[in-house]
């Protein structure tokens, strides 16, 4: 039997809105595999949209819902979040330059997901080299990552765990990162009493 992730008390939809006109859509989308080697690849793909037509210097008229910018990356890493692979391409772009920034992707290899990522991931492609939507991307990427890795440590521990197991406290990093983790808090003591569980 499914849970219902929220309370049925929780008021599911935002306020409503201002009469308005929609310009933009931004999507970003993430997926995650654990490849047959062991390995972990994320994906990411980047699509902004404009809801009308504008002239490009580039691109001559860009029609409404034509991708205006529209990026792709893998990252391949390891349980430890470090970068073993890394490859981008950009599909759309406002200036014929564009899909050139794409190759100093290669400089990601190496870096380890951790304290200081954003830096990181700004030293190594950020700047006049690289490309601003590549380099955002990361953000996602990254927490994508955990959660797949994290998620996937959680299901191999429960595989292998007893009853009596799954009784016992573990530690975790995440204590107090956000209010469900703060020290005493009700999910925090549940999520630290049952190791079997994920974030």
């Amino acid at each position: 039997m499914a849970v219902s992730p929220l309370p049925a008390t929780v008021d599911t939809d935002l306020s409503a809105p201002a009469e308005r006109e929609q310009l933009h859509t931004r999507n970003i989308t993430c997926q995650a595999f654990k490849r047959k080697d062991g390995l972990y690849d994320i994906e990411a793909e980047m699509r902004d949209r404009k809801h009308y037509a504008f002239p490009n210097k580039y691109r001559g008229d860009v029609p409404a819902l034509e991708p205006y910018h529209h990026m792709q990356v893998r990252l391949t890493m390891d349980s430890s979040l470090t970068i073993l692979a890394a490859e981008a391409k950009t599909l759309a772009g406002p200036f014929q330059i564009c899909p050139d920034a794409a190759g100093n992707i290669k400089n990601m290899v190496g870096l380890q997901i951790s304290k200081g990522w954003r830096r990181s991931v700004q030293k190594a492609i950020g700047g006049a080299a690289g490309c601003t939507h590549i380099t955002e991307m990361m953000g996602p990427i990254a927490t994508t990552a955990l959660q797949t890795i994290f998620g996937e440590e959680a299901r191999q521990r429960r595989a292998g765990m007893s009853d009596i197991d799954k009784q016992n406290r573990p530690t975790t990093s995440l204590r107090n990162s956000c209010l469900a983790f703060a020290d005493g808090g009700e999910v925090a003591r549940s999520n630290w009493e049952n190791p079997a569980s994920e974030s």
